[in-house]
């Protein structure tokens, strides 16, 4: 039924074998999809590759899911797959400063939520990304994995599906922007400072504490937009 993909670029071939899967009539507009382990075995992917593109399919209104029910292709999914071109092309046209507006819009209110929310595995999903940050301090696109999954722990510790599929989008538009800012001396040092600050908010449940500290990394990447 399905092969194995590549290690490069694993969401993105993974959101490509699952379009093509629908496409050619595999799955049909209300089938449910296998599980997300069973996906990840499969694909050979991390269940994190997995979760990562049900969301973006998600949010452009492909597949739907429901914890405790699973993952569905919504009836109307093909009216989203065979008209791709006009939304990458819309989305194409936007410029870097409004996508990071939209997208700390977004992060501020799922960082204050996680806060509040956040269970024990939450918490230490955000502390594993946060170590794998440092440990990829010397290697760009580790490092850029490794912040996108930190924002990533913080966005499902926040417990809004809406909120995060939002995220999702405009994360997924950023990566190529990110992946040229962290090449910029001291962003990344920069980066860990202040998002170990956020984890540690979260940690301690302190709502007002993590708001603070992801504007004040709003304010960080909004410096470097202005020195591009």
């Amino acid at each position: 039924m399905m092969s194995r993909i590549s290690d490069s670029s694993l969401v993105d071939r993974l959101v490509d074998e699952l379009r093509h899967m629908i496409l050619s009539g595999e799955v049909r507009p209300g089938d449910f999809l296998p599980s997300r382990k069973e996906l990840a075995a499969h694909f050979g992917v991390g269940l994190s590759t997995v979760h990562e593109a049900v969301q973006v399919l998600s949010a452009v209104g492909v597949l739907d899911s429901r914890p405790g029910k699973g993952t569905w292709v919504r009836s109307d999914a093909m009216d989203a797959l065979l008209q791709p071109r006009a939304v990458r092309r819309r989305l194409g046209e936007l410029e870097a400063r409004e996508v990071y507006e939209a997208r700390f819009v977004i992060e501020v209110a799922l960082t204050e939520l996680a806060a509040q929310r956040a269970t024990r595995s939450d918490v230490e999903r955000i502390w594993q990304a946060l170590d794998s940050m440092e440990a990829a301090v010397n290697d760009d696109q580790r490092f850029v994995e490794a912040d996108l999954a930190f924002h990533l722990a913080v966005a499902q510790a926040g417990s809004n599906e809406l909120l995060e599929q939002f995220y999702h989008i405009s994360r997924h538009l950023l990566k190529e922007v990110i992946a040229q800012m962290v090449k910029l001396p001291r962003v990344k040092h920069e980066a860990i400072r202040i998002q170990r600050r956020i984890a540690e908010a979260v940690a301690q449940r302190d709502p007002e504490r993590a708001r603070e500290m992801a504007i004040e990394h709003r304010n960080h990447v909004e410096e470097i937009l202005d020195t591009r």
